[in-house]
């Protein structure tokens, strides 16, 4: 199966300070500092000063402290009176999380079309590339997926144009899809695979197994199974139960790989697990060839594989 990426993007999921432009003002650098050093309370407490001054970084950041209950009792409803606040300032960051908020119900009664509003209102604002991505990414989702807005194909890539460039992969998966079937824009496979290779160098797990199925089936690229055993082997990795099913037929059929039945096994039965049906067919048809002991042994490194992944 082909993968599109059809998650919604908090602004701020891993709650990496570091990872996003923070003001160079010495109240915001105390807060930085004190965050990255584990000391939360004291992060919240620094914040919650400076909201209280009315400062839309602060009041974003405090609602992302509620939101994942960093320093502060975890409450998704105050996250969401402080992520009101700073929006109401044009804080970009803030915009982005209301429409996570509306769209998933978190903090707040779900509604497409306010998800739809606050993603919109952020790409106005959103000067941090990495932001943007974000925000233009959930909003093509929306479009896409006729969320909140009509649905619109052809707005769906032109949003997703916009997030690639700002190098959001998911945002580049998903363009890459829709240009290599011709959804919404022209069809380019060639354009697909440079696309999907953005997204791969960046490890993002369905652009790896689709750029796997390009080099084994040579669209938009050069046939080659090496490729493609290597990239369903990244994908694999990352618990990705397509890209391990095709990892498993490589092994099975030799393709990019020397033939390795218990290989073969090991990686269906981990797809299996997760109930990738194709992998479950493939299992039932080795079953009758391999002894007991073949078996057992891809049981074991299966499991050693499961334990070792996300």
């Amino acid at each position: 199966m082909r993968k599109m990426t059809a998650s919604v993007l908090a602004a701020v999921i891993a709650m990496a300070f570091a990872g996003q432009v923070m003001a160079a003002d010495n109240a915001m650098e105390a807060v930085k500092a004190a965050y990255d050093s584990g000391k939360y309370e004291d992060a919240a407490r620094l914040l919650m000063e400076s909201a209280e001054r009315g400062d839309a970084r602060a009041e974003s950041w405090l609602g992302i402290m509620y939101a994942h209950g960093r320093g502060v009792p975890q409450d998704e409803g105050t996250a969401v009176r402080w992520y009101l606040k700073a929006a109401a300032k044009g804080e970009a960051v803030a915009r982005n999380n209301l429409g996570y908020a509306y769209l998933t119900g978190k903090g707040v009664s779900p509604s497409d079309s306010q998800a739809f509003r606050w993603f919109e209102l952020a790409t106005l604002t959103a000067s941090d590339p990495h932001l943007a991505g974000l925000a233009w990414t959930n909003l093509g989702n929306l479009y896409l997926h006729g969320r909140g807005v009509a649905r619109s194909e052809r707005k769906a890539v032109a949003c997703y144009h916009k997030a690639a460039e700002s190098g959001n992969p998911e945002a580049q998966n998903n363009l890459a899809y829709l240009v290599e079937n011709g959804i919404g824009t022209a069809k380019n496979e060639e354009e697909a695979a440079r696309l999907y290779k953005k997204a791969a160098d960046q490890g993002n797990r369905f652009a790896e197994n689709n750029l796997g199925v390009m080099y084994e089936a040579g669209r938009g690229v050069m046939r080659k199974y090496d490729e493609a055993f290597a990239w369903y082997t990244r994908a694999a990795a990352q618990a990705d139960p397509h890209a391990q099913y095709r990892l498993g037929r490589a092994y099975e059929r030799g393709l990019g790989t020397a033939a390795d039945p218990v290989e073969a096994c090991r990686w269906y039965m981990l797809a299996a697990a997760k109930g990738q049906k194709q992998s479950e067919e493939s299992l039932d048809r080795l079953s009758k060839v391999l002894n007991p002991e073949q078996i057992a042994e891809a049981r074991r490194r299966a499991a050693v594989t499961s334990a070792a992944q996300p």
